[in-house]
């Protein structure tokens, strides 16, 4: 069973113990703290690890427009007072910037909130009932003779982040959450797949029994399905995007463009680009760090204490939208958007929180239909290679994917090289199923056929 004090309290018990150090200067502490209890399976045996309480605290201080940070994982109050110290000698050293600064209190803030995500029952699991779920996720990922297992592990886990400063914001979140993972592969007479591996993470008790089996059937699939694969053929023009493709290569792009401290560091060429096309018409992508759906992502306040909230980055295929922390918003003249990420080991980056996609002006259908579309191609599920999010250009091998003949499945495909350009693909969307998928970790996204890559069969 997990201990309590709780974890929650004891880092803001910490954090208040560093900004009483800092006086009346300004001082910034983002805190952070888990423990959990693990169990292995592994060479058809089990193991048991359970963690102390792993507490850390970042502290940011501004003096004379000079920023100093330091992360300290040491508690106790003689070393959080050498750390306070430490970071403001820091900040002496660096150079100054008028573009430094803290969050204030917005109307909307409440000082000493906490967010609660946390089943009653959950964290109490002793370490049998979690041996259980164990043997219930290898049950479910191995009911095929042919499917051998490497790895599995299953974790009970509790963790919380706070937001502190000397004006006035203190934040804190935590939660509670079980989750799990497989790692295999199929093996049939002679034949024998490459790994693979797929999980998942439940908030409630009762979820946990379904998505497991979600999960694992997912995994079954994925590993079965690429036994006895033949070669493909090279040809240059559209392919199938399984949803996990459609997050690595459209989402995951638009977030790294649409980053404004990306624009200003000159590794994205958006900027300025706000209101030109950037993916197909009729796309829209937004994040949704609220969206209580998924409390895997739910965040209710960034790594500098702003509230966070739903932001559009891209309405009808036109960037709409870029992302700030204080110092990119002050650099950029306009206002932080509550997008500061990372956590207590380091200083605040800009990012994105559950993006979604939705296909409102392409034409969408069932997967079957979908895949009738395309006739014959390459359904491309996993990707190992080199993609650039600066300049697009991608390159590298698809992995577990699928030949496409007369609008069927027709057989697993030998590794196959695909190659093409990031923005090109999002301006060259065709269709998309009518229905999002889940995929490991509870994400959604679509598939969609995109045009426009070189494929290569060796």
């Amino acid at each position: 069973m997990l201990q309590e004090k709780t974890i929650n309290e004891e880092l803001l018990e910490q954090s208040r113990e560093a900004l009483k150090n800092a006086g009346n200067r300004n001082i910034e502490i983002a805190g952070s703290a888990s423990e959990e209890m693990r169990i292995v399976y592994e060479a058809d045996d089990f193991s048991v690890s359970a963690s102390g309480k792993n507490l850390r605290l970042g502290i940011r201080t501004l003096q004379d427009h000079r920023l100093g940070f330091v992360s300290t994982n040491s508690t106790s109050n003689a070393a959080i007072a050498e750390a306070v110290e430490e970071s403001y000698s820091m900040a002496r050293l660096s150079p100054p910037s008028e573009h430094y600064g803290f969050a204030e209190p917005g109307p909307n803030h409440v000082a000493g909130q906490e967010f609660i995500n946390e089943d009653s029952q959950l964290p109490h699991m002793s370490e049998q009932e979690l041996v259980d779920v164990a043997d219930r996720v290898i049950a479910a990922a191995r009911n095929d003779p042919r499917i051998r297992l490497d790895r599995v592990e299953v974790a009970l886990v509790r963790d919380t982040r706070s937001l502190l400063n000397s004006h006035g914001i203190e934040l804190s979140m935590r939660r509670s959450y079980v989750t799990w993972s497989a790692m295999g592969m199929a093996r049939d007479g002679e034949q024998v797949t490459s790994f693979d591996y797929d999980g998942g993470v439940a908030f409630r008790i009762p979820e946990i029994e379904e998505r497991i089996q979600t999960s694992m059937g997912r995994f079954r699939e994925s590993v079965l399905g690429s036994l006895n694969p033949r070669p493909g053929r090279s040809y240059q023009g559209p392919v199938l995007l399984h949803p996990s493709l459609v997050r690595q290569f459209l989402l995951g792009t638009i977030a790294y463009n649409a980053n404004g401290k990306n624009q200003q560091d000159g590794v994205s060429t958006w900027n300025g680009k706000q209101g030109s096309p950037v993916t197909s018409p009729g796309i829209n992508i937004y994040e949704d760090p609220l969206d209580a759906s998924r409390p895997e992502t739910f965040l209710p306040f960034d790594r500098e204490g702003l509230l966070t909230g739903k932001h559009s980055l891209v309405e009808d295929g036109k960037l709409s939208f870029t992302g700030h922390n204080i110092y990119s918003a002050r650099r950029a003249g306009e206002k932080p958007t509550g997008n500061a990420s990372g956590g207590a080991s380091g200083t605040p980056g800009v990012g994105f929180t559950n993006v979604k996609i939705e296909l409102d002006g392409l034409e969408t259908e069932a997967l079957e239909s979908l895949m009738k579309r395309l006739n014959h191609g390459l359904l491309i599920k996993r990707f190992s290679g080199n993609a650039d999010p600066s300049s697009g250009h991608f390159s590298g091998v698809a992995k577990n994917s699928y030949w496409i003949e007369n609008g069927s499945i027709a057989h697993p495909v030998q590794e196959i090289m695909v190659a093409g350009n990031l923005f090109q693909l999002m301006q060259q969307l065709v269709a998309g199923t009518d229905i999002d998928y889940e995929i490991m970790g509870g994400s959604r996204a679509p598939y969609l056929i995109v045009d426009g890559l070189n494929v290569t069969a060796g």
